[in-house]
């Protein structure tokens, strides 16, 4: 149901939005990405999480409400992810789960990039001769456009003689299994520059709420992580 909500609100919102006055633009930016949330057994493998750098940029169009209120909406291209070392203590061999004598280490990216749409309030704060401080909060709605998955590991079993064989492990996958929507917390704000030529300089923080079930070893179950995006954007209205 919340979905739902989520899916139509946009569209009743620009039809209560049709007469305010409104502007569009561009704008783009960088994307620091990674997981959160993890509801694995910590008592089998432990997860590091790792930055993934990204782009972001998109159109958007906002309509005026009053003199220091408005909604936004967006629709930006943006490239999210992590970078994760997972170690594992024991793993299932022969169909029995054994504690590992020295545990098994994996490098793992989790790539995937999304048509994100934002629907978000903003409310001018502080206004200084041509410069606006504005505050920004709202949700989002990723659509998951590709995906990849790249596993490169090494296990480690002993030889008897107190040295360890080491067994390397890759895989690969475009994470077709993954949700395929992706729904989020935005909050942060701008520094709008009323010149000639209008630009405006943001922050935002975008912070799933969705847990992703995101492969790990073939081995093992899914590992479920949220998406959280920090990111800077540079934009101008046409």
């Amino acid at each position: 149901m919340r979905y739902l909500l989520i899916i139509i609100l946009p569209f009743a919102m620009t039809y209560a939005s049709a007469q305010a006055p409104a502007s569009w633009g561009a704008k783009l930016g960088m994307n620091l990405s990674q997981h959160y949330g993890t509801k694995g057994d910590e008592g089998d493998y432990q997860v590091k999480t790792g930055l993934r750098p990204g782009f972001i940029g998109g159109l958007y169009v906002d309509f005026a409400a009053n003199d220091n209120l408005s909604l936004g909406f967006e629709a930006l291209y943006a490239m999210k992810g992590s970078r994760e070392q997972i170690t594992i203590s024991k793993m299932e061999l022969d169909g029995v789960m054994e504690e590992l004598e020295r545990p098994a280490v994996m490098d793992v990216k989790y790539y995937m990039d999304y048509l994100e749409i934002p629907v978000l309030l903003k409310l001018k704060t502080l206004k200084i001769k041509n410069m606006e401080m504005v505050a920004i909060a709202g949700t989002a709605m990723g659509l998951k456009l590709k995906g990849y998955h790249e596993l490169e590991g090494r296990v480690y079993f002993p030889d008897g003689d107190g040295e360890y064989s080491e067994i390397p492990i890759w895989e690969e996958s475009r994470l077709s299994d993954v949700n395929m929507l992706d729904f989020s917390f935005v909050y942060g704000g701008a520094l709008n520059l009323m010149a000639s030529y209008p630009l405006s300089f943001e922050y935002r923080f975008t912070l799933g709420w969705d847990y992703l079930y995101l492969p790990t070893y073939q081995f093992f179950e899914p590992v479920a992580l949220r998406n959280q995006a920090w990111s800077v954007l540079l934009s101008t209205t046409f």
